[in-house]
């Protein structure tokens, strides 16, 4: 065993409820090399389910709850503290960490500030855009989960493109291969077998767009009558979509699940998987549900089209575009051929593309790369 110190890396983020980049964050935490890295996470607003798995799994996490913004000023002196107590040397931070981390990390000469952008919203708020502008004055590394992001992040948000690389998100693919169908879930959801089950897996909230998704639903559903839609997560759009949901008669049709922790066996009741955002980085449950062998259609947005070639594994629509939206579910389900051609080559795409184990390697050489430059680090595990 190495007798060097391991290096303290700190992940900040507003919390570790369920969601795609809490769940990578827990992944990939999971995956890396214990051996060097002492790995800690610290949320901003509340803990969550993720915390739990960590806590389980001895992994450290720390709630050091903000104010509201309006009596946050003090905030970034109390975390600067804390990365002082912690002898932090990697700060990683995830959005709506931005800000807070770079003014507490620069307090402190943390020796490593790195942000990973996992999305933008479809209509930005000034505040974040200088906050963000600030941030990247001071942070050392930026990281777009897609090629898509990363322009976006240079060219629109202005932030020092020198500045930016991308890495693409990875899963681990074999927790989500191909299994038979939960009779447990099936009786849940009141689901036959004959049923065919369009899902997604996503935070319920406008850039994701679940209203057109509804909508679509409605025309399926005339051509197919026995399906029905799961859609998987929570958020304020609930209650718009539930409206929507009761108005036209559809709550035998269409199931709101709210947080799950069994999302690798919900995908395997699923039989096709849809993502109807308005804006997107490389979503992690699109790659689980390619990796469990759910054909998908997907809206031409953000990191969507690289991962979802059109006609070869799977079909993308333009955004907000309901009838192309049904017709592509349609046409899936109702060729098997297509289905099956699309599911094999999901799952290949997934394996050979999106591994975490890649993704983790590529997050570890920037890491240790930010840190030998200090050249004061002789006594960690570099």
């Amino acid at each position: 065993m190495n007798s060097r110190a391991k290096i303290n890396l700190m992940h900040a983020v507003l919390d570790m409820d369920l969601g795609g980049l809490q769940r990578l964050i827990a992944e990939t935490t999971m995956v890396m090399d214990r051996e060097r890295f002492n790995i800690e996470v610290v949320c901003y607003d509340r803990l969550g389910c993720f915390a739990d798995y960590l806590t389980a799994r001895g992994i450290q996490v720390t709630l050091l709850q903000k104010k509201p913004r309006s009596a946050n000023l003090l905030y970034p002196l109390r975390l600067a503290k804390f990365l002082r107590q912690k002898k932090v040397h990697i700060l990683h931070m995830h959005p709506g960490a931005f800000v807070y981390g770079c003014l507490a990390g620069a307090m402190v000469r943390t020796p490593a500030l790195v942000y990973t952008e996992h999305g933008r919203a479809v209509v930005e708020d000034p505040v974040r855009l200088v906050e963000d502008r600030i941030s990247g004055f001071f942070v050392h590394q930026m990281i777009a989960v897609s090629k898509n992001l990363e322009t976006y992040l240079a060219e629109v948000v202005h932030l020092p493109a020198k500045k930016i690389c991308t890495v693409i998100n990875g899963i681990r693919t074999e927790k989500f291969a191909r299994r038979e169908k939960a009779e447990k879930l099936l009786m849940e959801f009141n689901l036959t077998d004959r049923c065919k089950v369009i899902g997604t897996v996503s935070r319920l909230d406008a850039v994701k767009d679940q209203l057109s998704m509804i909508k679509a639903f409605q025309i399926v559903n005339e051509k197919i009558p026995d399906s029905k839609l799961l859609i998987v997560g929570e958020g304020h759009m609930r209650e718009t979509l539930t409206e929507h949901i009761v108005k036209n008669n559809l709550q035998d049709k269409v199931i709101i699940t709210g947080q799950r922790q069994d999302v690798p066996e919900l995908l395997h009741i699923f039989d096709l998987f849809v993502l109807s955002s308005l804006s997107e980085g490389t979503s992690v449950s699109l790659l689980e549900a390619m990796a469990a062998g759910l054909p998908p259609v997907v809206t031409n947005v953000g990191g969507n089209p690289d991962i979802v070639k059109n006609g070869e594994n799977g079909l993308v629509v333009e955004p907000k575009d309901t009838p192309a939206l049904a017709d592509a579910i349609l046409e899936i389900l109702t060729d098997p051929a297509m289905y099956e051609r699309f599911s094999k080559n999901a799952v290949a795409t997934v394996k050979q593309n999106y591994s975490i184990e890649k993704m983790v390697a590529t997050y570890t050489d920037i890491y240790l790369k930010l840190l030998r430059r200090k050249r004061k680090f002789k006594d960690l595990t570099l």
